[in-house]
């Protein structure tokens, strides 16, 4: 199986993102996925297949309040396996509904979406105040400590 870390994911590819701003959800998702894109994890056809996966068929990706995790089909542009996070200054509305935290997301194939990624994913936002923490960060210091104490392994076998 595939490895990916969440956290070391977020420092190999520094796509950790503070109190970005955002207009409108296509500048969160664009912006969310740069590290990525700058890191060879996606091309740029990745982003515009979450765009357009958006349009199609709304924010399917939200996760819980104020949380969303978007993403593509590992054909629209995944070349390797990672994650990148972005806290936003001010929410933006995906269909309605406010998000102030973006998980960007891309992997090569759906088994590590499924078996490696969601559990991961589902760990770090199952608790309420976890969230918050991590909607209210103000470092990426603060950000990763919040990380490190999430146990994984309840979800990871």
């Amino acid at each position: 199986m595939t490895e990916l870390n969440f956290l070391n994911s977020l420092l190999e590819n520094r796509s950790i993102l503070i109190n970005q701003e955002a207009n409108d959800w296509k500048d969160a998702i664009t912006a969310c996925f740069q590290p990525l894109l700058k890191n060879g994890v996606i091309s740029e056809e990745y982003i515009k297949g979450v765009i357009d996966s958006t349009l199609k068929y709304g924010p399917y990706y939200i996760i819980c309040p104020n949380v969303a995790m978007p993403h593509a089909s590992s054909e629209s542009g995944a070349l390797k396996n990672g994650f990148s996070i972005m806290t936003l200054k001010k929410p933006v509305l995906f269909d309605k509904q406010e998000i102030s935290v973006l998980i960007g997301f891309a992997a090569v194939n759906s088994e590590v979406h499924m078996t490696v990624a969601l559990p991961q994913i589902v760990a770090i936002f199952e608790n309420e105040s976890t969230v918050d923490k991590i909607a209210n960060s103000k470092s990426e210091e603060e950000l990763k400590k919040i990380i490190e104490g999430v146990d994984f392994l309840k979800y990871l076998k």
